[in-house]
This record gives structure tokens, C-alpha cells and sequence, in this order.
């Protein structure tokens, strides 16, 4: 049998034990190959339980999907297809084909939050161009009135909101830019080396330990430097912000075969990866990192992470995030050797 480990085949019984399956099969399932061979169909999950039992009932083809949580903590949207062999009596074979459809629906969420972005970005652009222009009136007003006034008790907090306003007006702009990226051969531990001098002034009076450990050799990739930068520079602040107290940030490189979350063509990938001992992310939140606008802070503009989102698939990657609470997080930036 086949043996594409997106795909997958069972073949069971007529007492609906699974008589023979792809080598695939037990990876996909989350079961041992030693327990899937021979096992019942009452323990495989219920939406394949299901298709079967329509399969043999109609005497045609059944489908269904699942979402599955594998032994290993690992999760699969599953798509079963029930074929039948042989008929008898008391029933016969049927055939399952299994395909792990995950890689399509994130590509089909990436594609739908992509649409978003551009809209909101567009409609970002024209707003913030209108705040920005109707704010340099009253900063000059509230200047003014300052000088006629010194020593008033809301000059501290009005020109705190003032600059925090003009700071999400930025970010806004930034957002919204299409600026194209200048890709050429770029070394990925120069532009990390110097991301990490920038942002070491940050942590100043903090007890933040960064771990560097760059493995990947040849570390080239076709990148904008300043992109990238800016990039590993909203994540590396994001790190310290996770960390309320003491901490440490991990920054790792290496190179992997492009066969697992970076699926593209078997090109080799460059994978770096930041980390953070803080307090981890919701399940509920990491499924809206990303989205603009989305954040956990106080004072957060919600638009670091959508930024170097779009950072990153400008430069044909992808990036994850990975996380449990009370256990950090990890963000996985994948981009082609160049």
C-alpha cells in the first residue's frame, strides 16, 4: 500500500477488525503500529466508526471528517472514505482511505486572513492619515494652553495619552504601508546579532537572560534586512512583555528539510525560533495572535505580531506560535534557504 504520509488506507474485516493498513495508517491515527493491526472498529475514532457503519448499511460509499487528538499531543483534521470489498452475509471488507486535510484548512485560514489584513489595511491607511493630520492641531493647542497654564496637574497625563495616541497612529501607518520588501542574499545571524543590540537597552533593569544558539549553516536567505529586523524585533519585545518578573528569551537557528510545517517544494528551510519562559498564551488567544487589532496588553496596539506576519510571508515563510499556560511560548519563523 501507499505509504504518503498525508494519506493513508485500512482495510477491515467482516467482524470490523482492521485486517491490514498502510504504513502511514498508525502515525495518522495516533495508535502503534503493533495495536492498530487487529484492533476493533469500536476503539478508532467515531466519525470513521460512523462512515463505516453507513458504508455497510447503504452497501456504498460513506465519508466523514474529524478533528483528532493524537496520543502524542498532537492534533489532525482527518477525512475518512469508506469504500466497500466484498459483501456478505454478515457483512464484509471495507476499505477506508484517510487523508490529513490540516495543511489545506490552515492554508485556507492563512488565505482568508490574508483577504482581512488587506482590507483593514487599506481602511487603516485612510484613518490614521486623517488622526495624524487633525492631531498636529491640537498638540499645538494643548501646547499653548500648557505655556499659558505651566504646573497643571493634567499636563503629565495629556501628554502621556498624546504620545501614546501618535505611537498607535505609527503603528497604524506601518501597518498599512505595502511597502515591498528589497530581497538579496542577507545572513540571518548578522541581522539577529544586531536585532539583540537594539533591543538589549530595553531590558534594562530587568533580569532577562538571552540564550543564543545558532545552528544553522549556511544561514542565507533572499531577505530585507531592515523587514527582518523589524520582524525579530516585535517578537523579541513581545518575549520581555510575556515575562512580568525574571526570565529568559531563547533565540535558536537551524535548518530543516522542508517537509514539515514548511511544506514548500522540499527547499530546504531556515528556522528560527524565539522563546520565553513567561506566562504561555490561551488556546482561545493563540488561535487570534495574529489577527490586527488582537492584543492581551494594557497598552498594546494589537498590530506587532500582524506586522511581522505579513513581515514574514512577504519573504515567502511562514511563522507559528506555539504555547501553554503557565509553561511560555514559542514562535517558529520558517524562511527558504537561499
Amino acid at each position: 500500500m501507499h505509504n504518503d504520509p498525508a494519506s493513508a488506507m485500512l482495510v477491515l474485516d467482516a467482524h470490523s477488525r482492521v485486517c491490514s493498513h498502510s504504513a502511514s495508517a498508525p502515525a495518522l491515527l495516533g495508535i502503534s503500529p503493533e495495536k492498530l493491526s487487529g484492533i476493533e472498529l469500536d476503539v478508532l475514532p467515531r466519525q470513521l466508526r460512523d462512515a463505516v457503519h453507513n458504508a455497510i448499511r447503504s452497501g456504498g460509499t460513506a465519508s466523514g471528517t474529524e478533528f483528532l487528538r493524537r496520543t502524542d499531543a498532537s492534533a489532525a483534521n482527518l477525512r475518512f472514505t469508506v469504500l466497500p470489498l466484498t459483501v456478505g452475509e454478515h457483512g464484509g471488507q471495507v476499505a477506508v482511505l484517510i487523508q490529513d486535510i490540516s495543511l489545506a484548512q490552515q492554508l485556507e485560514d492563512d488565505i482568508r486572513q490574508l483577504d482581512r489584513l488587506a482590507s483593514v489595511g487599506t481602511l487603516s491607511a485612510e484613518m490614521a492619515h486623517e488622526v495624524k493630520n487633525a492631531l498636529v492641531a491640537v498638540k499645538t493647542f494643548v501646547e499653548l494652553l500648557f505655556e499659558k497654564n505651566p504646573g497643571n496637574e493634567l499636563e503629565g497625563t495629556v501628554r502621556r495619552e498624546m504620545k501614546r495616541i501618535e505611537d498607535i497612529v505609527s503603528e497604524v501607518l506601518k501597518f498599512s504601508r505595502n511597502a515591498t520588501p528589497a530581497l538579496q542574499p542577507a545572513s540571518i545571524h548578522t541581522v539577529l546579532e544586531r536585532t539583540l543590540r537594539l533591543v538589549r537597552p530595553q531590558f534594562a533593569g530587568r533580569n532577562i537572560t538571552l540564550v543564543t544558539r545558532f545552528a544553522a549553516v549556511p544561514d542565507t536567505v533572499n531577505g530585507d534586512e531592515n523587514h527582518l529586523e523589524q520582524a525579530f524585533i516585535n517578537l523579541l519585545l513581545n518575549a520581555a512583555d510575556a515575562m512580568p518578573g525574571d526570565g529568559t528569551i531563547t533565540l535558536e537557528t537551524d535548518l530543516i528539510a522542508g517537509n514539515g510545517d514548511a511544506n514548500f517544494s522540499g527547499r530546504r528551510q531556515l528556522r528560527v525560533i524565539i522563546r520565553d519562559s513567561g506566562t504561555g498564551i490561551s488556546s482561545e488567544n493563540l488561535s487570534r495572535l495574529f489577527e490586527p487589532f488582537f492584543t492581551t496588553k494594557k497598552t498594546g496596539t494589537g498590530l506587532g505580531l500582524a506586522i511581522t506576519r505579513r513581515i514574514v510571508h512577504e519573504h515567502h515563510g511562514i511563522i507559528r506560535a506555539e504555547s501553554e499556560p503557565g509553561k511560555g511560548a514559542a514562535f517558529h519563523i520558517f524562511l527558504p534557504v537561499a
